[in-house]
């Protein structure tokens, strides 16, 4: 193939999903590719720390302010919507779309002007792709693709596993459920606090970045409740810690209702245990029927939906860590990785 340059700047931010996404699908092309034609796009500054990415282009003002003054690609992939970054003159262009959150998480004001921005990214693209089903739905809805296809490529997800991984220090040997990602009010994780009245015997660990203001927030809210002492916080994790706690948990809590793809359902599959998630966005669409799932974000509701859960996990468990396996699977970044190499060889004939 030509010359393909793929945008990976979100990299500099390793514990997002965007930053997660990159990483690992730069590895992979190159693990699937070795030789293959990529030139990655990273901030200025983090190349030090990247030696295995090669070849690499460190971020400049050209490629912001003066696309055309650059190199030349024949094919230019965006990772993600939104990139201040724009292929110059001649290059073919593949936008990936992750998901349309912005709709709920922004202002009215802004938020009409990240979809106008989005508009133009769709129409600058010669192909666009999307993470999940229900992410090519809110496009479909909101954006004028002007006839283009929107190709649906999953995501894939790599957390190797060690059984017997020690738990994390702060934890003790209660038994606890895990919620994982960033802390923000989307991922509705203070809706998990009172749920935790019902579950005496558990503890509740929370691992994400926390530096958010509400993530402030969530603590002060912690900090009132008589349970205080059984959940615990431990913001950012690195994937060796990340690992353990699935492999020590009772179970995921995913209460989010703004997710693309919704990445822990499947580390909960990888891990082989249940997930109690949301009944919204994606999180069906991935999670299939190896987990269980929230029709409201009420207390009572939930903590019924995860008793029976549990239940009805254990009364076959090998079925269950089975099905999950199986399901799994279905998220490689091998499969992930071929399907976008088909697009490019299609997109350069």
């Amino acid at each position: 193939m030509p010359g393909i340059l793929i945008d990976t700047y979100k990299i500099k931010d390793p514990n997002s999903g965007l930053g997660q996404f990159s990483m690992q699908f730069a590895r992979s092309i190159l693990a699937c590719e070795p030789d293959g034609p990529f030139t990655f796009l990273v901030p200025k500054g983090l190349d030090q720390g990247l030696d295995w990415l090669r070849p690499r282009l460190t971020d400049g003002p050209l490629l912001r302010l003066f696309p055309y003054l650059g190199p030349c690609y024949q094919l230019w992939h965006s990772l993600y919507q939104l990139s201040p970054h724009r292929p110059g003159s001649g290059a073919k262009r593949i936008l990936t779309v992750h998901d349309l959150n912005f709709l709920i998480e922004k202002p009215p004001a802004k938020a009409v002007r990240y979809l106008r921005a989005l508009q133009r990214d769709v129409d600058r693209s010669d192909a666009v792709t999307t993470i999940s089903e229900y992410t090519r739905g809110e496009l479909t809805r909101h954006v004028d693709l002007k006839g283009k296809a929107v190709t649906v490529i999953h995501n894939g997800i790599h957390m190797p596993l060690d059984p017997r991984a020690s738990r994390p220090a702060p934890i003790g040997e209660r038994p606890y459920f895990l919620s994982i990602g960033v802390i923000k009010e989307k991922k509705n994780i203070h809706a998990l606090l009172p749920l935790m009245a019902h579950f005496p015997d558990h503890q509740l660990v929370v691992a994400g970045n926390d530096r958010t203001a509400f993530g402030q927030e969530l603590r002060a809210r912690i900090a009132r409740l008589p349970w205080r002492d059984r959940i615990h916080v431990l913001g950012p994790v690195e994937d060796k810690v990340r690992s353990a706690l699935y492999v020590h948990c009772d179970g995921l809590l995913f209460p989010s209702t703004a997710e693309g793809f919704g990445m822990p359902l499947v580390e909960a599959m990888i891990a082989r245990k249940p997930f109690f998630a949301s009944r919204s966005t994606c999180l069906p669409e991935i999670g299939g029927d190896c987990g269980y799932y929230f029709d409201r974000l009420e207390t009572g509701h939930m903590a019924e939906v995860i008793r029976h859960g549990l239940k009805d996990w254990h009364k076959d468990r090998i079925a269950a860590e089975q099905r999950s396996t199986v399901r799994a699977a279905q998220f490689t970044w091998d499969r992930c990785i071929a399907k976008y190499t088909e697009l490019y060889r299609s997109m350069l004939g």
